[in-house]
Parts: C-alpha cells; sequence; structure tokens
C-alpha cells in the first residue's frame, strides 16, 4: 500500500485532523509571539501528533485494506489457522475458500500486467471488506485469493454460501481502469470437511482450489463445495466394507423432517433423509459420510434403502391413521442415470400398495443445469408420467436453464437455504426470493423454501405466498419411530390455533399481535 493511500485511509477513519494541528499550531504560535519555552513545550505536541499519525499509518498499511477488516497474510499463516481450527473448536470449525477471477487471462493480456496487478489490488481491498476481523486470507499462486474463515458457532453450508455470495457481490461492483469500466466476476470453490480433503491426501485450501478449478468451468460466478466425488481417491477395502456393513445392518437409516404448507401449517410431505447412527462415534454427519458413499460406488444402494423406507413409514403412517400426502427421496446424477430406475421404483410403489402421486423425486439443480444426459432425462420424464412428483433442489446455486426445467417435468422449485437465512431482515434477500417466487408463478411450479429456521422467516415467506416450508423452525428431521407422535402433537396445536413451529411463544411473538 502506497503512502499516499495510507494517508487517504487516515483520512476516511477522520484522522487526519491529528496532521491540520500541526500547521494550525505553529501559525498561533507564530502570531502570539510566545517565550521560547513555550515553543519548546510546541514542538513536543507536534512531534507527539507526527508519531500518532506516522503510527496509524504503519497500521494501516499492516492490513489488507484501509478499513480494518480482514488481514493478508501469506500461503502459511492461512494454512496455519485451517490446520488449528479445521477439525473443530468449542466454537465450531474453521472453512476454506479460493476465490478465482474468471476470465483471467483474457483480462490479463487485455490489460496488461501493470493494469492487471492494479485490478488484483483492488480485488484484493474488496476482499478484506467482505470478511471479518478474525479471518485470514492470501494471494494464490493463480489469480485468485485463499480464505480462511475462523472458526464460528454455525458455520454450516448456508453460512458458508452466505458468506460466497457477499464476496462475489463485493468483487463483481463496477470498476474503471484505463478509462474503461470492468465489471469483474469471480467463482468460488470452498472446502468444510478436512476429513473429505485428507482422503485426497489434500490440505484444506488445496481441496477449495481444487473446487474453484471446478467452478471456474461451469462459471462465470459459480460456487463449488469440495467432494471426494468430484475427487475420487483411492478407499481402502476395509473402509467400503464398513460403509457397507453400516447400510446392511441399519446403521445408514433414513430419518424424516415435515414439510408445511404455508397458509394452513398443515404437514404437506416428508423429506427422508440420510443418518448414520454409529455404534462407537455416535451421529456422523451425512457431509463426511455421503461423499465417500459415492466414493465407494455404494449409491445405488443407499437409494434404494431411503426409498424403501420412505414407503415404509409412510405406509405405517397410513394404518395409523395419520395422513401424510407425499414423501420425498434425494436421487443423484448416478442414480438418475440408471435405465431400469423408473421399473424399481413402479415395483416398490407396488409392493408397498401406494399411488405413486405419493412419492416425490428430488433433483439436484446441477443435474438440471447439464441436460445432455440422455438417460437421465427419459428416467425422469417415466417417473413424471407414472404419476411421482419432480422436485428440483437447491434452487438458485446452479445454473438450471428454464428450458431444461421443463424438459425434466419439474413440478416443484426448493429454494435453496442460502436464500432463506435471515431474509426477514435482509431486503436484498426478500427481492431475491419475490423474484423466485414469481418465475416460479408464472411456470406454474409449485415452491417451497427450506431451511427455515427462525419463526421470523417462516411468516414472512407465508406472506410473501410461497407454498411449502420445511427447516428447523418446523421440524428437525428425526426417525420414523417419533412421527406419529410429532404429528400428533402438530395437530393438536393446529387445532387449538396454535403456530405451527416447535417454539410456539417464538412464533407469536413473530407473527405479531393481529396475526393467528
Amino acid at each position: 500500500m502506497t503512502w499516499a493511500r495510507r494517508a487517504m485511509a487516515i483520512a476516511r477513519q477522520r484522522r487526519f485532523w491529528t496532521l491540520a494541528l500541526i500547521p494550525a499550531l505553529t501559525l498561533a504560535t507564530l502570531a502570539a509571539g510566545l517565550p521560547s519555552w513555550a515553543l519548546g513545550a510546541l514542538v513536543a505536541v507536534q512531534a507527539a501528533l507526527l508519531w500518532s499519525a506516522l503510527r496509524d499509518a504503519l497500521a494501516l498499511g499492516a492490513r489488507s485494506e484501509p478499513r480494518g477488516h480482514a488481514l493478508m497474510r501469506d500461503r502459511k499463516g492461512v494454512l496455519d489457522l485451517l490446520n488449528a481450527q479445521g477439525l473443530g473448536t468449542a466454537q465450531g470449525a474453521a472453512a476454506a475458500l479460493a476465490v478465482r477471477l474468471d476470465d483471467a487471462p483474457r483480462l490479463a493480456r487485455q490489460l496488461g500486467a501493470t493494469s492487471f496487478a492494479a485490478l488484483r489490488d483492488t480485488l484484493a481491498e474488496r476482499l478484506a471488506l467482505s470478511l471479518r476481523d478474525q479471518d485470514l486470507f492470501c494471494a494464490l499462486e493463480t489469480d485468485g485469493f485463499g480464505v480462511a474463515l475462523q472458526a464460528q458457532r454455525g458455520l454450516d453450508l448456508g453460512g458458508i454460501l452466505a458468506v460466497a455470495q457477499r464476496i462475489q457481490s463485493r468483487l463483481s461492483a463496477p470498476l474503471p481502469i484505463n478509462g474503461v469500466t470492468l465489471w469483474p466476476s469471480v467463482s468460488i470453490g470452498f472446502c468444510l470437511s478436512p476429513r473429505a480433503a485428507m482422503l485426497n491426501g489434500l490440505d484444506m485450501l488445496q481441496a477449495a482450489e481444487a473446487a474453484a478449478e471446478r467452478a471456474l468451468r461451469s462459471g462465470p460466478g459459480a460456487l463449488n463445495s469440495y467432494s471426494v466425488v468430484d475427487f475420487p481417491s483411492t478407499m481402502t477395502g476395509d473402509r467400503v466394507a464398513s460403509l457397507r456393513r453400516a447400510l446392511e445392518n441399519g446403521e445408514i437409516r433414513a430419518y424424516f423432517q415435515p414439510q408445511i404448507e404455508a397458509s394452513t401449517g398443515a404437514v404437506s410431505g416428508l423429506e427422508a433423509l440420510a443418518r448414520w447412527q454409529h455404534p462407537q462415534n455416535g451421529l456422523i454427519s451425512p457431509g463426511e459420510f455421503l461423499p465417500q458413499i459415492e466414493a465407494a460406488g455404494l449409491s445405488p444402494r443407499l437409494a434404494e434403502r431411503m426409498l424403501r423406507e420412505a414407503l415404509t413409514a409412510l405406509k405405517e403412517l397410513d394404518a395409523q391413521g395419520l395422513q401424510v400426502p407425499q414423501v420425498s427421496v434425494n436421487l443423484s446424477a448416478e442414480e438418475l442415470r440408471n435405465p431400469r430406475l423408473a421399473d424399481e421404483i413402479g415395483w416398490e410403489l407396488d409392493r408397498h400398495d401406494l399411488a405413486p402421486e405419493r412419492l416425490t423425486v428430488e433433483i439436484l439443480e446441477t443435474v438440471v443445469a447439464r441436460g445432455e444426459d440422455d438417460i437421465a432425462v427419459r428416467t425422469i420424464a417415466r417417473l413424471s408420467a407414472m404419476g411421482c412428483g419432480i422436485d428440483l433442489d437447491d434452487f438458485g446455486t446452479g445454473h438450471a436453464s428454464i428450458a431444461n426445467i421443463r424438459r425434466f417435468a419439474v413440478g416443484r422449485i426448493k429454494i435453496d437455504r442460502s436464500f432463506v437465512t435471515n431474509m426477514h431482515a435482509d431486503p436484498d434477500q426478500q427481492r431475491m426470493v419475490a423474484a423466485i417466487l414469481s418465475m416460479a408463478a408464472q411456470l406454474d411450479l409449485g415452491t417451497l423454501a427450506e431451511g427455515v429456521e427462525h419463526p421470523e422467516e417462516q411468516v414472512k415467506l407465508a406472506q410473501m405466498g410461497c407454498g411449502h416450508l420445511q427447516g428447523f423452525a418446523i421440524a428437525r428431521p428425526m426417525p420414523a419411530s417419533d412421527l406419529p407422535g410429532w404429528l400428533r402433537a402438530h395437530l393438536a396445536a393446529l387445532e387449538q390455533g396454535e403456530p405451527w413451529v416447535e417454539n410456539a411463544e417464538d412464533a407469536r411473538q413473530a407473527a405479531g399481535p393481529h396475526k393467528p
């Protein structure tokens, strides 16, 4: 950082008055004709003021940007933070991001070395403004930056996506260089799990860089999470055997998260989610074992178990007089490429004596965005023709075109949690959700907001016309054995006019005095 820029930074921080006092005091002293002892005292005061300003300038120069946010370090400093906190602390776990400039080779040729370096400097300053004081970042050998987000409670996938989108928003602001206005964009890769990186012998920053490379190929402005599925490693036979045993003996089984109608609170469905209850290690995060399941080639077996347990749970609820309209299961791109999948699902529905309308298949937006897999297209078309619902999961995080949404017979979009988080207090988030809801209405698509974790979000989404809601504010994922009790309690609360969230008092306060 140049001395001129440091001086400007001091002025922006309202410290310029310390420098302005020096000539003012000198002029006042000369006009007053003070004795020599007073002049000596004045010199001492001026020296103190100069030292204070110099100290501020040096402190600002040591930082990555003028307003005192994230610090810029070398790669080792970033890795030290990730290694110390990646596996978790009392405050949570750290996360790594790699921020890469889209179309950097073309920009470098177009701008020349000096202007391209100025562009990188400006992006570094903007990046620092997008992070917290305790975060660190470094320049990468490539055209980008590595970031270490210090451990913080609640730093989950939704939180990382919010940070990544804030970085993209700040760095994409227009920038005048050489009389031309540039509109830079960045793609970001991130790594939340050091264990997933270690499976391939990588540190977290290297894993984030690998994800960023993949994001660049999907960009511009793409996001990508590191997964051992995308960057496969050689898994040991013992590990594959333990995963297979966990599937066979029921350690990995379906948990169910209720979905409700936003307007009435009535239960509209369940989503089946895989959970691993390990006999020694307790409940293992899906983010840790699902990539290993896919890397081990066990995804079809997991999908088979999830489907069977989902339909069994639905049938058992029917037998108890607890009507749940439908259950959702997630299918990966690999499973959708199975040309016999539609037949197998049809057999399971027949075996459980359930109508196809009782089953919804969730597919990721990335599957729809690719759109070139004819087998997957035919499989989804057959499922839709059978009467199964088709949900587009994590909508807003990929690049699915409207044409592909129609091609894949999507009936409902699930608004990603990154748009839902804190939307009750964030006007930008509200505008994004409103745009998605408007598009869905024009295309005659249903809507479901996932990741609803606060009563205020629930109330706002209902007011905006979202069709269905899912998240911790309504219910956490639970084993099938807990469903009857929850459903009865939920129905009783609705009949008594209680709000339909886990904490009714919070919901009443969120709804306000005129809401039921």
